[in-house]
């Protein structure tokens, strides 16, 4: 290689990794704004690297389950998601808001809760043939 095209590469290399040294800065830390926590457990959440993921994760899947219609046929979609909503609700106020800044017993109720909802997307999301399942 060119001692042109080297610098050229350096040159790129150096340039991307500028350009995406505050992006990494910024990176989301928990699914909501760390600036502006309102308790001793969203403070741990952001404290805590692997809660923070664990959050993010957990809200992914809880936004797949308000954005998804239910499988089972004779649920309305609005039924399906208001009970989502509450049971989320629940969570929080019940498992994990309790917690406080108790890292073991905030990762345990993250692991429960992502538990869950992995497995009412995995309840609610299957096709088969084409069209839902109902349970059985």
């Amino acid at each position: 290689m060119s001692t042109v095209k080297m610098l050229c590469v350096v040159a790129l290399l150096v340039a991307s990794s500028l350009v995406a040294w505050p992006l990494a800065a910024t990176a989301q830390i928990a699914s909501f704004d760390c600036a502006k926590t309102a308790s001793a457990t969203e403070a741990a959440i952001c404290r805590e690297p692997s809660l923070g993921a664990k959050d993010i994760r957990m809200a992914a899947y809880y936004q797949i389950l308000e954005d998804a219609a239910p499988a089972w046929s004779g649920m309305a979609y609005r039924e399906f998601r208001d009970a989502e909503r509450q049971r989320q609700s629940d969570w929080i106020a019940n498992q994990r808001d309790p917690c406080a800044g108790d890292l073991a017993c905030l990762q345990q109720a993250y692991d429960t809760r992502i538990a869950e909802l992995m497995s009412t997307i995995a309840k609610n999301l299957g096709l088969t043939y084409g069209r839902m399942c109902d349970p059985g």
